[in-house]
């Protein structure tokens, strides 16, 4: 059993120690924005959760894990949907401290490790997914490689993540610098499904996802923006924060008004850890 699992009455998967990778490149850390986190960013919305447990095939009987489970909201929204065996893994512990208050099925088994040397054996689970986190890992092949690994045959990997084309569109791209950070940091869909085919899944593909949110005050999502609600906007410096989020709300201010339509899209990229002697085939 990991000896960082915040679980009471853990599962037994024969899981080691799990042990947290240093990353060289700059990272959003964690442990300083658990505080308010959940007080800036909304709960999933149900078509997130929804199209998880359809393009990861998740039912009663499935062993699913969460790489990069943050606060929890995805494997809670989960496990009120379906029964199933749900692990969660988040490398920051005051993440995952505040993912486990929230967490009153007690079903879910919390975990803290690092998705490049996932703490699990070998064909285990029957869907991994990540949403949003991809681009926070350095070594992605080495990932994807973690995921194919634990896996059983037939089973599902399934990231959320967003394409340059929506980067390129995001309201934020009005902040200055951001839009440069996040098109370094995400990996484009093309690349991310070549580097899935490397590794070895079949019938890989993607769906771009929309979500109508409806409109918001210009004023209240300026308030989201000043608290830094996306992890791109925690690695500016103070000063160019500053000074971006002036030049941010003029530009949103002269084409939005009062207020934004929020129309959300993701990529949702699947593949399938191959059965021998079956033809998976990418699309």
């Amino acid at each position: 059993m990991c000896a960082h699992t915040y679980k009471p009455q853990p599962l037994s998967l024969n899981i080691p120690h799990a042990q947290v990778t240093t990353l060289s490149v700059s990272k959003t850390d964690y442990s300083q924005i658990a505080d308010y986190y959940d007080k800036v960013r909304p709960p999933p919305a149900d078509v997130w959760i929804e199209k998880i447990i359809e393009y990861g095939e998740i039912n009663e009987s499935s062993r699913v894990l969460d790489v990069g489970c943050g606060t929890g909201g995805f494997p809670l929204g989960i496990v009120s949907l379906k029964k199933a065996l749900i692990c969660a893994l988040e490398p920051s512990s005051e993440m995952l401290k505040r993912a486990v208050a929230k967490d009153d099925s007690r079903t879910i088994l919390w975990v803290q490790g690092d998705g490049q040397k996932l703490p699990f054996r070998d064909d285990f689970f029957d869907c991994v997914f990540m949403t949003l986190v991809i681009h926070h890992i350095e070594d992605k092949e080495l990932a994807l490689q973690e995921i194919y690994r634990t896996l059983k045959k037939g089973g599902n990997c399934v990231i959320m993540t967003h394409s340059h084309y929506r980067i390129k569109r995001n309201i934020l791209s009005y902040f200055p610098g951001l839009m440069a950070i996040d098109l370094k940091r995400f990996p484009t869909i093309p690349s991310l499904k070549s580097m899935m085919d490397k590794v070895g899944f079949g019938n890989i593909h993607h769906h771009v996802v929309k979500h109508d949110e409806g409109s918001l005050p210009t004023h209240e999502y300026f308030d989201r923006v000043r608290k830094r609600y996306i992890s791109t906007l925690t690695l500016l410096s103070e000063e160019e924060f500053q000074k971006g989020i002036k030049i941010f709300e003029e530009k949103v201010r002269e084409k939005y008004g009062k207020q934004i339509k929020r129309i959300l899209g993701f990529n949702f990229v699947i593949g399938k850890k191959k059965v021998p002697g079956c033809a998976c085939i990418a699309r």
